[in-house]
């Protein structure tokens, strides 16, 4: 029986603007476009590994506002499984968020129902849910952390690979590393999480991290991404492509590195497969919306194959 993934996150609404710029402090500006659309990094984490054809299961909390149904109907209509997900009285999780004409972003989020989600709800959603060997618990810190460690507890009892995509990292987090298989996380993060300064060299900070768990991956935006796993390092570099909306590229490299862990791939197909999901992310507007289908990601893969290469 193949495995399935079980994304344990967020469910935002994303009130998305486009600027030409962003704004100072006491300044008012004209946006030059807005959108409202779904988001959350554990919605945006389920649907990409749906759009790869992988099963899986979202468990997360949503209130019971217009903007939390219409978040639920979205995540149906792309074939994930809701029957975790806790329905909870009073607005759901709010993300404001602005894009400039580079593709950046600036972020503000209210959790509203997310913070709902506890480890009680998370551990009886495991049992129901069966998980074992084969499949591949995600999780990010966007919710509150007991439920992201009690996630990683019952992924780690079960045989799962468990996957820890750290972001917004928090020194409250680091005793999550323990029962990590897979850590994800951007340079910045990378820094944060080893404890060391931005002059350290990168591998010293990629070697720290691979330390203390087995895999890690770290996304380097416009120059790719790293990969270090069982004491050997990948790299590979980014196509060049038009950024549009930088907003769910991260969210579109875990779902690949998801996907590949239940197909049973080897660490640089998984590394390429990444990048190039990440890649397609930012060249369209919104998190979701974003998001790559698989036939998307085979066909640039067939057309413009990336060089990973030891380092």
């Amino acid at each position: 029986m193949p495995g399935r993934c079980v994304v344990v996150g967020s469910v935002n609404t994303d009130v998305v603007v486009s600027v030409p710029r962003f704004a100072v402090a006491g300044e008012t500006i004209a946006a030059r476009e807005a959108r409202i659309v779904g988001g959350g990094k554990g919605a945006n984490q389920a649907v990409g590994v749906a759009r790869w054809g992988v099963p899986v299961a979202l468990v997360a909390a949503l209130g019971d506002d217009p903007f939390s149904e219409a978040r639920w109907a979205e995540l149906v209509a792309d074939r994930v499984d809701v029957g975790a997900v806790r329905r909870v009285p009073g607005l759901g999780g709010l993300a404001l968020i602005e894009i400039d004409v580079h593709g950046e972003n600036r972020i503000v989020i209210a959790p509203g129902s997310n913070g709902a989600l506890d480890a009680g709800w998370v551990r009886e959603q495991f049992e129901l849910l069966r998980i074992g060997r084969g499949d591949v618990v995600c999780v990010q810190l966007e919710i509150p952390l007991e439920a992201v460690g009690a996630a990683l507890e019952c992924g780690r009892g079960a045989g799962a690979w468990c996957l820890l995509n750290a972001t917004p990292w928090t020194k409250e987090a680091e005793h999550l590393l323990a029962n990590c298989d897979v850590l994800v996380v951007n340079r910045l993060e990378a820094y944060q999480v080893a404890g060391l300064a931005s002059s350290d060299p990168l591998d010293r900070v990629a070697e720290t991290l691979a330390s203390r768990v087995s895999t890690v991956f770290v996304t380097l935006g416009v120059q790719g991404a790293i990969c270090v796993a069982q004491g050997t390092r990948w790299r590979c570099a980014a196509p060049s492509v038009a950024v549009v909306d930088t907003t769910a590229a991260g969210d579109a490299f875990v779902a690949a590195v998801a996907a590949g862990l239940i197909e049973g791939l080897e660490w640089p197909s998984i590394l390429e497969r990444a990048v190039w999901a990440g890649s397609l992310a930012v060249q369209r507007f919104g998190a979701q919306p974003s998001l790559p289908e698989r036939w998307e990601i085979e066909r640039a893969l067939a057309e413009r194959p990336l060089l990973v290469e030891r380092w």
